[in-house]
């Protein structure tokens, strides 16, 4: 969903992945608890490792395990209608009325390219055609959702440790949220960056298993670089900062949490990890 759309915008080049990885993990802490944070890939392939011994601790102590949003069977009940829903223009306009006769032999261009079809972007609205198109490089150079951090972790763990921090709404409304320029601006960006995309993913990737979160937000603001200034604010920034006020809450109540977000909300001047420690919670690096 969202969070694949944002490590699409993450092949012939494998990545050189480090045999013993270690993706960055934080504990953030108040006077008398913590919560931890470990930025994850929403889509990876068969042999990314990523699991190590200290997350594997912190998994197994805390209570609850919080993931950005439910991408669970049942959930994805809900997900597909709503997608539908904000994603697909109901009126019989096309996008090709949207965006105009350049854009759209560009969005054919790459859509060939992909064995995407065409008469399917033709009915969505820009965002998700972007989205959809951002999915072209991951799936034909490997990467699989089904592989991804939250996919494995959700099929361990029961239900009542499992935590979200928002709804399959609220996350596919950040999308469907931006005004139609913003969403434009999102297409010609995602069309720009479709032949650097592959090799960016698995810069982006190695980054992330190898514990360098500021290398791989570089790499992901490159791929952001097109976007509309609101878009990137209301994909990003305004969502650290909701998830920020959840946190809060947490160490207010003294709850035993991990959490599990896309990495590249945790990189950067408005990262999560920034914005608590911008509140006067103390942070450190676990890994």
């Amino acid at each position: 969903m969202l969070s694949r759309l944002l490590f699409g915008l993450m092949a012939c080049l494998a990545p050189t992945v480090p045999a013993l990885a270690a993706p960055a993990l934080w504990q953030v802490s108040d006077e008398d608890s913590s919560v931890w944070l470990f930025g994850s890939v929403h889509m990876l392939r068969a042999d990314t490792e990523w699991r190590s011994s200290a997350f594997e601790k912190v998994m197994s102590k805390v209570d609850k395990v919080y993931f950005e949003t439910d991408i669970g069977p049942e959930a994805q009940m809900l997900i597909t209608p709503l997608t539908f829903e904000l994603g697909f223009n109901r009126d019989g306009t096309l996008l090709s009325e949207i965006v105009g006769p350049k854009l759209t032999r560009r969005v054919r261009e790459a859509a060939a390219l992909y064995n995407i079809p065409m008469a399917s972007l033709l009915t969505m609205k820009p965002w998700m055609a972007a989205t959809t198109l951002s999915m072209g490089p991951l799936m034909y150079s490997g990467f699989d959702a089904a592989l991804g951090v939250e996919s494995v972790l959700l099929a361990e763990l029961p239900r009542e440790r499992q935590g979200f921090l928002e709804t399959a709404e609220e996350q596919l409304g950040f999308l469907a949220g931006g005004t139609t320029d913003e969403q434009i601006s999102m297409l010609r960006a995602t069309l720009d960056t479709l032949d650097v995309m592959e090799s960016d993913i698995d810069e982006m990737v190695a980054a992330w298993a190898a514990g360098q979160p500021e290398e791989l937000g570089a790499v992901f603001a490159e791929q952001m670089g097109g976007y509309d200034e609101g878009m990137v604010e209301l994909l990003i920034d305004e969502r650290n900062h909701n998830w920020v006020e959840q946190i809060e809450q947490m160490l207010a109540e003294n709850e035993s949490a991990l959490l599990v977000v896309g990495a590249a909300h945790l990189a950067g001047d408005v990262s999560v990890v920034k914005l608590l420690e911008d509140r006067g919670f103390s942070s450190r690096r676990v890994q």
